[in-house]
């Protein structure tokens, strides 16, 4: 579930607005909690990304190693992607070689 923009908290002399942080995971567990067992913290969330809170903010997020391998991987193919339309669209230069000289 994700959050996001801001909200206001009226009180009884002023209005106060209160940045609300994005959370990008479906489970929070606070760093005390964390540190005693993360091991335990990533079974509970059964693989699911965990959204690991400092203070009450965001620190960090606790993902599997399988869902850190999926994300690397999807990242490297946008970014080989691009790389292959820019060359598709003659945004590179072009270099003839002939067979032989490879």
């Amino acid at each position: 579930m994700i959050y996001d923009t801001k909200f206001s908290i009226l009180n009884l002399t002023k209005e106060v607005s209160m940045p609300v942080q994005s959370v990008y995971a479906n489970a929070a567990v606070s760093i005390s909690d964390f540190k005693k067992s993360p091991n335990a913290v990533l079974k509970e969330s059964n693989g699911q990304p965990v959204a690991v809170l400092t203070n009450g903010k965001i620190s960090g997020y606790y993902v599997s190693a399988e869902t850190w391998e999926m994300l690397s991987e999807y990242l490297e193919d946008m970014e080989l992607g691009e790389i292959a339309r820019s060359r598709m669209n003659g945004k590179s230069k072009r270099i003839r070689v002939k067979l032989d000289d490879l």
